[in-house]
This record gives C-alpha cells, structure tokens and sequence, in this order.
C-alpha cells in the first residue's frame, strides 16, 4: 500500500499552525487508508510520524499552536493505537491509546473517542464487562454520545441482555438525531448514518434478532461505500450468520463467500477473528465455504 506522503520534521525551532495542519492532514490520509485497507496496511507508517510529532512537539510554538499540536499528537497516537488492535497487536495498542489519552487531557471529546476505541480492545477480546466501563465513562457532544451508547449497545447484546442493549440502542439514535453533522473532527467522521445502521443490525444479530438484523445490516452494505471496505466486511459476516441463523443456507453461503473475498483483500486481523464464528455457524449447518 502507498504511503502518503510524508514530510519531514521542521528544521525551525518554532513552528506554526501550517506544522500542526500538515501533521493532521497526515493523519487524515493515514485513518483512511485504515478504513480501507485495513491496520496492517499502514501501521507502520503511522509509527513513523510519531518520531515527527516528537520533532513539533520540541519546537517552541504559541499557546493556540501548542493546544492544537497536543490534540494533533494525541489522535495520532489514537490511530496508532487502533491500527496496532486491528493488526492484533493488542499491547502496543494499550500503549498508544496510553498516550493519546496523556496528550488529549484538554480535548474532552478526543479523550471521549480514545476511550471508546480502549473499550472496543475489550469487547473484541470477549470482555464486555469491561468494555461497558469505558462505554458508560460519559460523552459530552450528541455524536460522540451516539458512538458510546451503540457501542454500550453491543456490550449488552454481548452480555445477553436484550432490554439493557435495546435501551442503549434507542439513546445511541437519539443522540444521533441531536448531532450537528456540519462541524465532525476527523477522529469520529466515521460514524454517520450508515455506520449508526450497521450498529443496529449488529446489535440485532448479536441478539439473535435476525428479522431486524439483516434488514438494517443490508442496508448499511449498500450505503457503505469502497472508503469503508472494512467496515462493509464486517456486516457482510454479520449478514451471514444471520441467514445461517435462520436456515437460509444457499442465501448464507452467498454472502459469506463474498465475506471471505473481500477480507482477503484487507490487511486487518479483526476481520479474521470477527469471521470465526460465522465459518462455525456455516459448519453447523453443513455448509461449505471453500
């Protein structure tokens, strides 16, 4: 996968907001390609300009450059932090999330987005429980308030608790519905309609609720675009083992061959683990997937 391009550390020992948008902007390109390609397609890249925000961050600055280069380093660091757990490198992920979170002490709403992707380390690893204690820690702004209570959402559904997770669900859409779209930083652009839809149909299938699930999980396939292939992969597997659930075998076999193909072009072993279960449900039901 291209890198994007990189810009060396400054050679001045003041720099101004110019150096801090640059640094953003990497981030940027770098999230998605995550989004994209998966973590283990530019992980590595990610690590890399950490060695140049230390370089900004040693350079004298104004006040208000100083705030936004601190957001700037923590959110890198967030990435950092959530393409090492979508490459299964489950401690260096705690060490830059680690990180961001001593970065973003002044930006609640980034602090908000670090923990929630620390809880979703927990919840993919088969801890809900603990999980649910970064979900509920608080959100300030209605989007990131949406982003916690889906998530909260599918800690419950996890945890068989179907009012619990059905009440999260109802607070994650209202909140949604609150949000003002207009003004979203970077770090939560992801979760707009469609990724609120595809939470839903998770929530559901998670539930076993496959008569809401698939209809809200195949809408958020259509909507996703080749921007989110990762996400998209994920509800295709969900989808699946949705119609396995029900029986529907030629229809589950369908979908999870197109599942199976498109992980095959991410770098992300989330995927793969997240893919397990599904292999199992086709295997209960007889189904081959070769």
């Amino acid at each position: 996968m291209a890198d994007p391009a990189y810009f060396p550390p400054p050679h001045s020992a003041r720099i101004g907001m110019s150096d801090v948008e640059q640094l953003e902007s990497q981030t940027h390109s770098l999230r998605s390609v995550d989004y994209q390609y998966g973590g283990g397609a530019c992980r590595d890249a990610v690590v890399v300009r950490i060695y140049w925000a230390q370089q900004l961050l040693a350079a004298s600055a104004s006040e208000v450059v100083r705030a936004r280069l601190l957001s700037a380093v923590a959110d890198l660091h967030n990435l950092a932090g959530w393409t090492s757990f979508d490459s299964g490198q489950v401690g260096a992920a705690y060490h830059h999330f680690d990180r961001a979170l001593e970065f973003a002490r002044h930006d609640e709403d980034l602090t908000t987005n670090i923990v929630y992707r620390r809880g979703r380390v927990h919840l993919h690893h088969g801890a809900p429980g603990d999980a649910l204690a970064y979900f509920q820690r608080g959100a300030f702004a209605p989007l990131a308030s949406s982003i916690m209570h889906s998530n909260e959402a599918w800690a419950y559904a996890r945890q068989a608790r179907p009012t619990e997770a059905l009440r999260a669900l109802g607070k994650a859409q209202d909140a949604f519905a609150r949000a003002d779209l207009s003004h979203v930083p970077d770090w939560a652009r992801f979760h707009d309609e469609t990724d609120l839809t595809a939470m839903i149909g998770t929530v559901y299938a998670e539930l076993g609720d496959t008569r809401h699930a698939i209809p809200a999980l195949s809408s958020a396939i259509e909507q996703f675009g080749p921007a989110m292939a990762r996400s998209w992969t994920f509800c295709l597997i969900a989808l699946a083992s949705c119609h396995f659930l029900d029986g529907d075998d030629d229809q589950g076999q369908t979908v999870a061959m197109q599942a199976i193909s498109a992980a095959e072009g991410l770098r992300s072993e989330r995927v793969w683990d997240r893919m397990r279960p599904m292999m199992q449900a086709a295997a209960a039901r007889g189904v081959s997937l070769r």
